[in-house]
């Protein structure tokens, strides 16, 4: 990907374990030629973002993309980088393309 990256952050994100929290890493890119913008989340600590993606969103929607006025589930490409541990569930690709379809998420294994 050449795509420049526009913003980076660390963010805590709250787990079903009210004792425990994940850290994670995103990466908020350039728009790509279809007017998307890229965004990849990798998993510092805790469990992974895949099991906590709506609670994740919903915290990067009002904290980051509330202020630019774009909604994630409609502008945004949502990556999340596959720990190695788990990459024989996702087809041992590198990413993991996160999908919403109407209140439903998705997940696809994807190489970017």
């Amino acid at each position: 990907m050449n795509a420049e990256i526009l913003f980076e952050r660390d963010m805590l994100y709250p787990t079903s374990n009210g004792i425990e929290f994940g850290s994670i890493h995103i990466q908020v890119f350039s728009p790509d030629k279809n007017a998307r913008v890229p965004l990849v989340i990798e998993s510092k600590f805790g469990p992974s973002p895949v099991l906590n993606i709506d609670t994740i969103v919903r915290i990067m929607q009002s904290d980051i993309f509330d202020r630019v006025y774009i909604d994630i589930k409609k502008n945004i490409d949502i990556y999340i980088k596959v720990d190695p541990e788990q990459s024989g569930k996702y087809n041992n690709h590198s990413h993991i393309k996160v999908h919403f379809i109407g209140n439903d998420v998705e997940c696809e294994g994807v190489d970017r």
